[in-house]
Formats: structure tokens, sequence, C-alpha cells
């Protein structure tokens, strides 16, 4: 399955207002509960801990379903996705003239030419950390610390997890699977040592999460809440 496929065209089968199914927010093909997006919710605001004064950055926005729940939380919005379809989506339901902005482009061009990058205090990058190659992964997080010097948190979320991957084919009797192709259907695994690594070198405090054990998630993926240390931008 192509890259360009999988992200821009397979949203393009789903009615427009079939929000969690255009961004496989699903399990067996169903739309995950309620219940499941709230956890997934709140473990996003016990992170970025938002405020009313705060400019959010979500890059990787999707459709901006899942971000809509923090709309009320954030002064403004700013979302990032480079499936133009989603982003269609997004400004004609999840749009607010004043506090939401919606670009569509690639996120780690966006990150490297988005022009006032001082006004961003927050940034969410949910469920597409993994289509991302670990030499792009790396290219963001640079971009983040040297550009983004106002942002304080940026929480990475429902990223699998390296260490579970042989379990999580094996069950499903899948022999033949790559887990460093970022164009594969799940994309590259991680460990968490990864994202510490890569966090602490470029002057973030790096904490790994889970989500609780009800959640459909849960036991092959997990969740990076990275932290401006003190010193701030060099």
């Amino acid at each position: 399955m192509s890259d360009d496929y999988m992200h821009k065209e397979y949203p393009k089968r789903f009615d427009r207002t079939s929000f969690w199914e255009q961004i496989k927010r699903t399990v067996n093909g169903k739309p995950v509960s309620e219940q499941d997006i709230n956890m997934i919710v709140d473990q996003i605001k016990r992170s970025l801990k938002p405020r009313s004064s705060d400019n959010l950055l979500d890059l990787g926005c999707g459709n901006a379903a899942l971000a809509s729940y923090l709309f009320d939380c954030v002064d403004g919005y700013y979302g990032v996705d480079f499936s133009e379809y989603l982003i269609g989506v997004a400004r004609e339901f999840f749009s607010n003239q004043q506090s939401t902005h919606y670009y569509c482009d690639d996120i780690v061009s966006f990150s490297n030419s988005f022009l006032n990058p001082e006004v961003i205090d927050k940034i969410l990058i949910y469920g597409v950390i993994s289509y991302l190659s670990k030499q792009e992964v790396e290219q963001l997080i640079t971009t983040i610390s040297e550009r983004f010097c106002s942002c304080r948190r940026v929480f990475i979320g429902n990223v699998p997890s390296r260490e579970y991957a042989d379990a999580f084919f094996k069950r499903r009797a899948v022999e033949d699977y790559q887990l460093d192709d970022p164009k594969s259907a799940i994309g590259v695994w991680w460990t968490p040592e990864e994202f510490e690594e890569i966090g602490g070198c470029r002057g973030f405090d790096v904490e790994i999460l889970t989500m609780p054990e009800s959640f459909y998630g849960t036991g092959y993926r997990f969740d990076v809440l990275m932290t401006r240390s003190a010193r701030g931008c060099d």
C-alpha cells in the first residue's frame, strides 16, 4: 500500500462525517468507543496541561476530530496535515474563524518553514510519528527544540512499541513484517529508550506514558511527553 493511498486516498472512502474511520481510529474496522476517545483526550490534557492562553500546534492533525476536544482549553489552534482531503474536512466541521488555523503541508517541512514558531506554547503529535522515518523524527524534534523556543511541552501519542511487535504480529498470524518502514500499515516501531535519547539530547526531559488497561491500544503502544528542560533554547 503506497504512502499516498494510505494517508491521502484511503480517507476518501468514507462519508465526510465518518471522522474516526477516515483517520483509522478504529478496531476491526469499527470506530473506537467514546470511552476510548475520552481516555486519549484525558491523557493529552494531563500531559500538555493546556491553558486558556495557549496556542496549540497539532502536527499530523488529520481531520481535527480528536483535537476538537481541546479547542475549549486553548486560545489558538494550528493544525497541519499533508492530506488535502482531511484538511478540507477539518475546515468544514471543526473550524472557528477566530481561533483555528489549518495548513496542508508535510509536518517536517512545515516545522522548518512556519513563520511564527514563537507563538506556539504546546505541540501535539498523535498517531502519526510512526509514519516518519527515524531520521525524520530526529530532524523534527531538533527543529522543535531550536525553532519553537516558547514551546514547553510536546506530546507524542500512540507510538508502536518495538518490545511487543513480535507478539502483536504472531497473534495475527503474520510472519513477514517490517518494523522500520514508515510506509507500512503501522509504520516504524520504537523503543522508549530511543525517544529518551532523542529528546534528552535536544534539551527535553522525557517521560514515557501508558494508557489504562481498558484502552484498545494498550499492550503494544506508548505515549511520550517531552518537557523543555530548565536551560530552554541555547
